[in-house]
């Protein structure tokens, strides 16, 4: 149902910030549609050297957090963006991805649409996405309005991207004369 969509949002969130590092062995996971043990382990024992730049390891978390979601591993995805917004709480993305990994967990879409809020109150690279992922998580919620807002969000936010448009296709706004007596 949505899950692909979500996908898009991830595949959009993390490789910008990956660029900012010199070498991510774990890019490669992130970019996978469907990783490896090969390629989560090689991405594992990068993780694990010692002496990491901030930056390079972030980017690293973040990208193994988004294959490892990808992978059905969610518990562990939501570990990696944990670690990630340890390290740096100041991090957008972090907390919109730990959203869109929590959105996949039935019972837990409230706390989904506020994690990917806080972190569009954190200036994400890539706004529209994130208020992709947010009205897809209103919706799982059952908030049809916002979920169509936030939709509208980001086809202004990023009018070239066809996502948003197709689906406020689904969404029919119907204005009704209410009686007060």
């Amino acid at each position: 149902m949505r899950r692909l969509l979500i996908a898009v949002m991830l595949a959009g969130a993390s490789p910008a910030m990956a660029q900012d590092a010199p070498f991510d062995p774990c890019r490669e996971v992130a970019e996978a549609t469907r990783p490896t043990r090969g390629q989560l382990g090689r991405c594992d024992r990068a993780i694990a050297q010692p002496g990491l730049a901030l930056p390079v390891r972030l980017a690293m978390l973040m990208n193994r957090g988004i294959g490892r979601l990808r992978a059905q591993q969610i518990d562990k995805a939501l570990a990696d963006f944990d670690l990630a917004i340890k390290a740096a709480p100041g991090l957008p993305e972090a907390w919109i991805n730990k959203g869109i990994a929590l959105a996949r967990l039935p019972g837990n879409s409230a706390e989904a649409v506020a994690l990917i809020s806080h972190g569009i109150e954190l200036g994400p690279k890539e706004p529209a996405r994130a208020l992709f992922a947010r009205a897809q998580a209103q919706e799982a919620a059952g908030n049809l309005k916002e979920a169509m807002e936030d939709y509208g969000a980001a086809a202004r936010a990023d009018p070239d991207w066809p996502a948003p448009a197709e689906e406020l296709k689904r969404f029919r706004v119907e204005r009704r004369k209410v009686l007060r007596g």
